[in-house]
């Protein structure tokens, strides 16, 4: 029959195995977890948006027929004309035609958004992958410990009262790094959100300032081709604040406490007024739209980057408490292991457990003289 000593000097390598691939892989079901909620959100977002850019379609198709009424109307507009209602059709023509190419931007701003968050999908899908990866790990090495320590220990161990001890100074400790990871998750992927906004936000930035030195063009060159592509950057900018919004809102979602940065109105022009009736007055004000744009959003840049800054500084010290925690969980299972080792080994030298101590002490009988004595209970 193979001794406790044999048994535990048989263990021992794979036990210390055991302990380091567990103290590796500590934050792998939090990563996993809060991957998984990720993407619940993720999803919920993509039908969100779904939805809207079938609407939206609708909406455009719906604009073009009645921009199709007056745009391809000879009658229509023989008929304002016979009337002497000439100025009304034009007024009518340029409504229809202002709408429609304004649900054409809005349905692209809303696609833009739709493959964004189809694209943090793809990329949330592939990280998820690895947390399962790790946590599965984590899973089984945790079960193989359980069961090597389950064969000799098993709860509470009357006689080792040091063991149980240690045991659930482990345990806490175990649960103390678990909310700790769960903290440190939810802090690393605000940060991510917030690094993405920082990003989306840098986009805009960009398409504004090409924006505007079209703009500066049009007003002193003109033309239909720099009016064309003035109206293409502002798309992109609204396009990429539209994003920026989606990110803001998923954070808030995460942390409500988080402020918001401020308005980000991209400036948006009419292809009527900026191609039909191009002229240096409609030029000038919305030359002047677009620089109100491009400083709202270098403000909402400013205060993008303290909060970045201000994420960046809570994982931080989340990773200094988790750092810490998981030495303190890591020395827990190592006084435990000793506290276990100690015991068989007193076994092993031929010391004699007490299974009763620590064991709570009997009820007193009922003492049949004494009138405050409640009676005895009676089985059948």
């Amino acid at each position: 029959m193979t001794s406790v000593q044999e048994k535990i000097q048989d263990a021992a390598a794979r036990n210390a195995q055991l302990l380091e691939g567990l103290h590796e892989t500590d934050s792998a079901p939090s990563q996993l977890y809060q991957q998984i909620n990720y993407l619940k959100d993720l999803d919920t977002q993509i039908r969100k948006t779904e939805k809207h850019v079938e609407d939206l379609k609708r909406q455009t198709a719906s604009e073009l027929k009645e921009h199709k009424k007056y745009s391809e109307s000879t009658f229509r507009r023989f008929a304002h004309k016979a009337s002497g209602r000439k100025e009304r059709f034009e007024e009518k023509a340029a409504k229809e035609e202002r709408e429609y190419f304004d649900a054409i931007q809005e349905q692209k701003t809303a696609e833009d958004q739709l493959a964004y968050v189809r694209q943090l999908k793809t990329e949330a899908e592939i990280s998820k992958q690895e947390y399962e990866t790790q946590a599965q790990r984590h899973d089984s090495l945790q079960r193989e410990l359980d069961s090597l320590y389950n064969a000799i220990f098993s709860g509470h161990t009357p006689g080792l009262p040091d063991e149980d001890a240690k045991e659930s100074a482990c345990t806490a400790a175990k649960q103390h790094v678990q909310q700790v990871s769960q903290t440190l998750e939810l802090e690393r992927h605000v940060l991510f959100l917030l690094r993405q906004m920082s990003n989306k936000l840098q986009d805009a930035r960009a398409h504004l300032c090409d924006a505007h030195d079209a703009s500066q063009m049009d007003m002193f060159v003109g033309g239909t081709f720099t009016s064309m592509q003035k109206r293409n950057y502002l798309e992109r900018a609204e396009s990429s604040v539209a994003q920026v919004r989606m990110l803001q809102d998923q954070i808030r979602q995460l942390k409500p406490d988080i402020g918001d940065i401020g308005p980000m109105n991209i400036a948006s022009g009419s292809i009527w007024g900026d191609v039909i009736f191009d002229n240096i007055f409609t030029d000038m004000d919305m030359h002047g739209k677009i620089k109100d744009s491009e400083a709202q959003v270098n403000r909402a840049a400013t205060r993008l980057a303290q909060q970045v800054r201000d994420g960046e500084g809570r994982v931080k010290a989340v990773e200094a408490d988790w750092r810490t925690a998981s030495e303190q969980l890591q020395e827990r299972r190592k006084e435990l292991q000793q506290a276990r080792e100690d015991a068989f080994t007193r076994v092993a030298n031929g010391e004699t457990i007490d299974t009763n101590a620590g064991a709570p002490p009997p009820e007193p009988l009922p003492n049949a003289a004494s009138q405050d004595a409640p009676p005895a209970y009676s089985q059948n």
